[in-house]
């Protein structure tokens, strides 16, 4: 049977919306009931560093299989709080995790589901921390002091987060879930990039644990 299209290479010709067209001049031969090579929008995976919202999060994670991610322990943070106690005890510089940090540290440790970072409204952090919303900041702040967390929402931070949102960025030599190769590239943008150098400072001596 002859073609009933003009003898055109096969890659001169391609199927978009339905129609067959000529590559190089535009010019449309037919109807074709093929799938367009054009048709739907890339489902690209986001950047967790970009991600400014909830729905940015949600987005990010269904391009991770976190059954493959390994076990999310509470080693690293407690092999941190007894490094702190022990700096304390040798040279009188108190830079211990104290038990309320501590506390505070293991909820957040549950409520991280990929790397160092979680996105959520201000109120469910709250209600996830055990406190008002409305003290949600001040005993984020003790954390923030110490070089261990970084918060960002509409009104505070750099980045251009979504109204009654809240984004925590928790230093990777406590809480990582992820391999050790990228908790290790965390920890050293972590230290490189400090928010508040003074802080970074002082909390290297017990959180820049040898891995």
């Amino acid at each position: 049977m002859e073609s009933e299209y003009p003898a055109f290479t096969a890659t001169t010709l391609i199927h978009a919306d339905g129609l067959v067209i000529n590559r190089d001049t535009g010019e449309i031969y037919g109807y074709d009931c093929k799938p367009s090579a054009y048709q739907g929008r890339p489902d690209y995976p986001p950047e967790l560093s970009r991600c400014r919202s909830v729905d940015d999060l949600s987005a990010f994670l269904k391009h991770v299989d976190r059954r493959k991610l390994p076990p999310h322990t509470l080693h690293s943070l407690i092999d941190a709080q007894d490094y702190a106690h022990g700096v304390w005890r040798r040279t009188d510089l108190d830079c211990r995790i104290t038990l309320p940090m501590m506390n505070t540290l293991g909820k957040l440790h549950g409520l991280v589901q990929y790397h160092n970072v979680i996105i959520m409204t201000q109120a469910d952090l709250a209600k996830s921390l055990g406190t008002a919303e409305s003290n949600l900041m001040k005993k984020l702040q003790v954390l923030m002091d110490a070089n261990m967390l970084r918060a960002s929402t509409s009104r505070t931070g750099s980045d251009d987060i979504r109204k009654g949102e809240i984004k925590l960025t928790i230093n990777p030599r406590l809480i990582f879930r992820g391999d050790d190769y990228a908790r290790e590239r965390y920890a050293k943008d972590w230290y490189l990039n400090p928010i508040d150098k003074q802080a970074a400072f002082l909390a290297t001596g017990y959180l820049a644990i040898a891995a």
